[in-house]
């Protein structure tokens, strides 16, 4: 495939675009008009649930357990003072609890000190009810009962309160959501806005609200906010590069006009079909457009420049930089599209989501940019002829002289660049997968750090999983056999690693706990009867004075037919692999004590250990499929499989680099971090492309191999250290975010952008002096 033949086809495109550049800009602008009446319909959401697409037994699990006991995302409130129990703290308790059941959509019901149900036992037995049924007591004395009275039960101490009475749980229980997308977002506003309030706020006690219905619409206004700061920074960022490097009025209006159109015909496209954007990661395509399109606009402008000073005539330098530029540039494109479509091979919706976006945005600048850039350049005078030689800059003469002593030296640079691939190898191989969600967003996000400052505390917590036992039949937990089991089987998941311990009690709970303290009130409040009863009535009796007291709290722990009940195990941190260890060993001792029921392991945390898999075959399908389609690609446009796969080696160099240094450094492979490989193979191959493309055309110009590199560096040398430069100003924009995950986007990017850059430099033109596998025409 000669380039000289394409460029001539490239040729007869630019002459169709100046004689019909009017046709052309009508046409572009009825495309453009349609596209972007669909960002009125345009929307975004972050939810975390239902990532694999395809969907998975966890997924399916974690449905069906909602389906039994309700939603499983709360508002929780940690309320922290000297005594709890002070009457002003009790009253705030209970003042906010009720304002929270009341306003918040899809409260439930609260659950506090003031709110809680406790075995309490009476002349005919024994009730559930709230101690503070009847009110906070004005008699301290009285008040001073309840407390012993409630500290007296194990159930409650650490769990719902600290052993030492300074910390405690406002618990607000939520119906299930309509659309959880929205309805959880909506949810954490309306409590932010109740829990914020002056009245609720005192130097005796402080409130620290968590949850996952709560921090979810945190998270989304955090991202919201550094969404619109990434891409303001971007646009001023492209218009300081498109004036620095472009120096012209229509250089700078027409790249910037494209890039706005391009994007926004994207959004405005996924709009019109109501496919919602990833709040998360919508930033990510936006400013990828935006530094791509600045890329694909100064090849056709240098080209432009480099013919103009040349020949003085603007309409011949504008067909001639079509020409020159139309093959590489798209092809570029078409690399680039193909890396980021390979993100659909992924199994995680966010991944799907952002692959097809981005490829659809970085084709739609090429598109905008390549029908703007050269009518609009058509437009003017012609100018004199450049006084230096082919029309070169002192840059691009500074090039050439680089070029040639590079070629000199192709040997020490091959040795070079084998000995760092050698020492970035032990790095790759470092690297951890860890899908934790305050190391996403990192401690400098401010509810993250007031997150950490709760899990301190001793009861404080944010992650957790259930073990959910379900059995054919009706009235399996009034079976004191399998009631007994549930609670050994709560003794071996109190005994794992990663769970949670609070004043020496493991942080593990289940319709056991109520059914020990029932059965101890009904014996005389003897601790040692704090056990589940050996008798199938007497447990049956206990599960009715239950039922008739406080059904609602009963059936958050076992259905009313009583065949399906669960065990919540909350756990100290987030380690994916000894979660993942935990989780298998849970399920394990659950088959081991219900060998006759159905087991399932279900919550965010079992879905987060579950994509730990996903991750890295998901990264190993992108990343595999991604570097197979482009080295097809490079073997059938240079018509050589040695020429393709000796292309592809300069552009495994850099992520080799950014796997390296997230080994050695210990950054974790997760949902954002997976993307980079594949996202900076596609844009790292742009440059081998050009380079590559322009040496094989200059040797179909009967030159040789160190006259046809010292050519090349000199006319598209510059041009590839300016985008990756532009590439790289654009990803700084990330560095200065506080989320921990888009600071790792920007860093890693620039490191993978800048070693692709050097590697092209330096490795590209040495291997192709050394192998010489393209042909000379003689």
């Amino acid at each position: 495939m000669k380039v000289s033949h394409i460029n001539i086809f490239f040729r007869s495109i630019g002459k169709t675009q100046i004689k019909y550049r009017w046709l052309c800009l009508s046409l572009l602008l009825v495309l453009t008009v349609i596209n972007l009446s669909g960002l009125r319909n345009f929307q975004t959401q972050s939810n975390n649930n239902d990532w694999i697409v395809n969907g998975s037994e966890i997924q399916v699990n974690s449905d069906h357990f909602k389906d039994i006991f309700g939603n499983d995302q709360y508002v929780l409130v940690l309320v922290q003072a000297d005594d709890v129990f002070a009457p002003e703290v009790l009253s705030i308790i209970d003042n906010l609890g009720e304002e929270l059941e009341s306003t918040v959509p899809f409260a439930d019901k609260v659950t506090s000190l003031t709110t809680v149900s406790i075995p309490i036992g009476t002349d005919g037995g024994l009730e559930v009810k709230s101690p503070f049924e009847d009110g906070i007591p004005a008699d301290l004395i009285e008040l001073a009962e309840k407390k012993a009275f409630i500290m007296s039960r194990e159930s409650l101490v650490n769990n719902l309160v600290s052993d030492d009475a300074k910390e405690t749980w406002i618990i607000l229980k939520l119906h299930p959501f309509e659309d959880e997308s929205t309805d959880v977002v909506t949810v954490g506003h309306a409590a932010e806005k109740v829990i914020l309030q002056d009245k609720y706020k005192s130097s005796n006690w402080s409130l620290k609200p968590i949850g996952s219905a709560y921090t979810t619409a945190e998270k989304m206004d955090t991202v919201s906010h550094d969404f619109a700061i990434r891409i303001m920074l971007g646009f001023a960022t492209m218009l300081i590069c498109l004036i620095v490097f472009v120096r012209s009025f229509r250089g700078v209006i027409v790249p910037f006009i494209a890039t706005l159109f391009g994007i926004g015909s994207v959004l405005g496209f996924t709009g019109l079909l109501h496919i919602p954007a990833d709040s998360d990661l919508m930033s990510l395509p936006v400013l990828l457009g935006m530094a791509l399109s600045i890329g694909y606009a100064l090849h056709y402008i240098n080209a432009f420049k480099l013919h103009f000073r040349r020949t003085g005539k603007r309409k011949e330098s504008v067909i001639c930089a079509v020409e020159e530029s139309g093959w590489p540039v798209l092809f570029t494109v078409i690399t680039t599209v193909v890396s980021l479509l390979s993100f659909m091979f992924a199994c995680i919706r966010p991944m799907v989501w952002l692959g097809a976006v981005s490829a659809s945005v970085v084709f739609m600048v090429y598109i905008y940019v390549v029908i703007l850039i050269p009518i609009f350049m058509s437009f003017g005078k012609d100018a004199k002829i450049s006084t230096q030689p082919a029309g070169a800059t002192k840059a691009d003469l500074f090039f050439e002289k680089m070029g040639a002593k590079l070629v000199a030296h192709s040997k020490s640079i091959v040795i070079i660049s084998t000995v760092i691939i050698v020492i970035c190898i032990p790095g790759l191989l470092k690297m951890e997968v860890n899908m934790d969600y305050l190391k996403f967003m990192g401690s400098k996000v401010p509810f993250v750090h007031r997150i950490e400052e709760v899990l301190k505390t001793k009861i404080g917590n944010l992650y957790s999983y259930d073990v959910l036992i379900e059995f054919d039949q009706e009235d399996a937990f009034k079976d004191p056999h399998n009631m007994m089991a549930l609670d050994l089987l709560e003794n071996d998941l109190g005994k794992l690693r990663m769970t949670k311990i609070s004043g020496g009690k493991p942080r593990v709970k289940s319709i056991t706990r109520m059914v020990k303290e029932m059965y101890r009130v009904l014996q005389a409040d003897d601790p040692q009867f704090y056990k589940i009863p050996e008798e199938r009535d007497m447990l049956t009796q206990l599960l009715f004075f239950y039922e008739i007291s406080d059904s609602d709290s009963l059936y958050d722990d076992v259905t009313e037919t009583f065949d399906a009940a669960h065990v919540h195990v909350e756990i100290s941190d987030y380690n994916a692999n000894s979660i993942v260890d935990d989780i298998a060993k849970a399920e394990a001792s659950a088959r081991k004590y219900f060998p006759d029921a159905k087991i399932a392991v279900v919550g965010t945390v079992a879905e987060n250990a579950a994509m730990n898999a996903t991750i890295v075959t998901s990264e190993l399908k992108s990343f595999g499929s991604s570097f197979l389609m482009i080295a097809i690609l490079l073997v059938i446009v240079f018509s050589s499989v040695r020429t393709g796969l000796i292309a592809m080696i300069p552009n495994l160099a850099p992520v080799l680099l950014i796997g390296a240094v997230m080994g050695y450094a210990h950054m974790p492979l997760d949902e954002v971090t997976m993307m980079i490989m594949p996202m900076i193979l596609g844009i790292a191959v742009d440059d081998t492309i050009h380079f590559s493309n322009h040496i094989k055309y200059k040797l179909e110009g009967k030159v040789s191999y160190q006259q046809a590199i010292s050519e090349t560096f000199r006319e598209v040398g510059k041009t590839m250290g300016t985008t990756t430069a532009i590439l790289c100003a654009m990803f700084l924009m990330y560095c200065f975010s506080p989320i921990t995950a888009m600071f790792r986007i920007g860093l890693l990017s620039i490191i993978g952008l800048s070693a692709a850059l050097i590697a092209d430099y330096t490795l590209t033109p040495a291997l192709l002096y050394i192998s010489k596998p393209l042909k000379i025409n003689k």
